[in-house]
């Protein structure tokens, strides 16, 4: 989440000069390829009927959500985005209770989400409202139950012994081939002149190589132990760590809206996860 909160801006700053595909397109290319330098071979299936769980985590996850989210950053502002995808754990919840029967979705784990996403909503919007269209919305909901999908999907594979590296590089080759058969449909041919500007060089790095490479192999591994619902859980922490980062590089102020946001966000995800203090019963003497 610490580096999945730097993503908004880094988008933000792409969209400028390449269009939502094909920054993913280019991350994913990136990620992939670093994923095959650490494991170059290819990973043996041992039924075939899992590579349809494959195909379907790489529509979810890599193509989906985040073509879905990149697109609603042209129809809303980033700080509503970071909000409205942060309601992820929810339908991750509702999912995990549906299909593979956790407990985990419950009272505690809605009081939970609520208090994470007022404080999220109090800290992206102590400005004003952000803006959004109701084409942000729809896409912003879209690309949070898309994930929660995924989630369930990785989740599910987890349980046939395969590497998470290994599986992470094959959801990544279906992503990349749900893109390239999309791309014909964009219009407008890939920008390969920005590739030439370090400032999308960089931005493009960070998101390949560690948001997607680094960051998809350790969310797999979060999902395998800790399963979907608890592991979506720290998404609540996404926004306000990209705040943290404003302040923290760009010397933003520290108002006590971001303080008060953080606490709720920390509370709800403590409720969620179950972490709730236990005090000692007073004994009579």
């Amino acid at each position: 989440m610490c580096v999945w909160g730097l993503t908004f801006v880094c988008t933000k700053v792409l969209l400028g000069c390449m269009g939502p595909l094909d920054i993913l397109i280019a991350r994913t290319v990136l990620g992939f390829l670093a994923l095959c330098l650490v494991r170059p071979r290819v990973l043996r299936l041992q039924k075939r009927s899992h590579e349809l769980l494959f195909a379907a985590a790489g529509l979810t996850g890599t193509f989906g959500y985040y073509l879905a989210e990149n697109t609603a950053l042209e129809f809303a502002d980033a700080s509503f985005v970071s909000v409205a995808v942060s309601t992820a754990p929810l339908f991750t919840a509702a999912l995990g209770f549906l299909v593979l029967k956790e407990k985990g979705f419950g009272v505690r784990f809605v009081v939970g989400f609520l208090l994470a996403i007022s404080g999220i909503a109090l800290i992206s919007f102590q400005e004003g409202p952000a803006h959004a269209s109701l084409t942000g919305v729809a896409l912003c909901l879209v690309a949070a139950l898309a994930w929660a999908v995924y989630s369930i999907i990785v989740k599910r594979m987890s349980g046939f012994g395969y590497e998470t590296i290994a599986s992470t590089k094959r959801i990544f080759a279906w992503g990349l081939l749900f893109m390239l058969a999309t791309r014909p449909f964009a219009g407008e041919p890939f920008p390969f002149g920005a590739l030439t500007e370090p400032l999308v060089l960089g931005n493009l790095a960070f998101l390949g190589l560690l948001a997607s490479a680094g960051c998809f192999v350790t969310w797999g591994y979060s999902v395998k132990h800790l399963g979907p619902t608890a592991a979506s859980a720290y998404i609540y922490l996404q926004a306000p760590i990209t705040v943290f980062w404003a302040v923290l590089l760009l010397a933003e102020p520290l108002t006590p809206a971001i303080v008060g946001g953080f606490m709720l966000v920390i509370v709800g995800l403590a409720l969620s996860e179950g972490f709730v203090p236990r005090w000692p019963m007073s004994r009579r003497p």
